[in-house]
């Protein structure tokens, strides 16, 4: 397919695309958000079925445990994605 007489296409970017930020948003990156988001959730888990070990108190701390860690690891994935 040949150009229309006169005419010449250009392969530069166009201004609107040359304004871009230096940080690309990669696979990595939303593969280290994933795996803080389960290490968080499995450390609260594995933390809380600690103390429920400890204290004979099965579901209470197990359940605490989970949401903190997901609290934390949110609080992670917010520290890591500022910009």
């Amino acid at each position: 397919m040949r150009a229309p007489k006169g005419r010449r296409y250009s392969v530069t970017p166009s201004s609107r695309h040359e304004r871009r930020d230096d940080r690309r948003h990669t696979p990595a990156s939303a593969e280290s958000v994933a795996f803080l988001l389960l290490a968080g959730v499995a450390v609260g888990l594995g933390f809380g079925a600690g103390v429920d070990w400890l204290f004979g108190t099965f579901p209470v701390f197990v359940v605490v445990g989970v949401f903190a860690g997901f609290a934390l690891a949110l609080y992670a994935v917010y520290l890591e994605t500022k910009e």
